[in-house]
């Protein structure tokens, strides 16, 4: 399977020099890009080459999840205050499911109805 994006890529992206850059924390960020991605257009496995709108999203997402690890909405000390990318996380993967509304795999809804329980019953007698 292929890699969303490279972490060097990441690394340029976020504008960091090598020794500022956690390699650690960039593979946990792209893992997590990578799930996000999956569960919104319902793909398991990235073509190679990667298309050019999924290695977008993925390193946007992967760059915000970098950046704000605990997923914090803001933050605020003082007159200082910082509002993390929540937002922008949302329309991405919006833009995924939008852009990829077939691949959800099938019978993952339900297939039949089933009437209500009866739960008149009383306990089976005992012998």
């Amino acid at each position: 399977m292929a890699e969303l994006f490279e972490l060097e890529d990441l690394r340029k992206l976020l504008r960091l020099s090598p020794d500022e850059f956690d390699s650690d924390a960039a593979g946990i960020a792209r893992r997590q890009a990578g799930g996000w991605l999956s569960d919104a257009t319902g793909l398991t496995a990235w073509t190679d080459p990667v298309p050019e709108r999924l290695w977008s999203w993925a390193i946007e997402l992967a760059a915000i999840a970098y950046n704000n690890p605990d997923g914090a909405q803001s933050e605020q000390i003082d007159d200082y205050k910082v509002v993390n990318d929540a937002q922008r996380r949302a329309d991405i993967l919006t833009a995924a499911r939008s852009a990829y509304p077939s691949t959800a795999p099938a019978g993952s809804g339900p297939q039949w109805s089933f009437p209500a329980p009866d739960w008149s019953w009383g306990p089976a007698p005992r012998c």
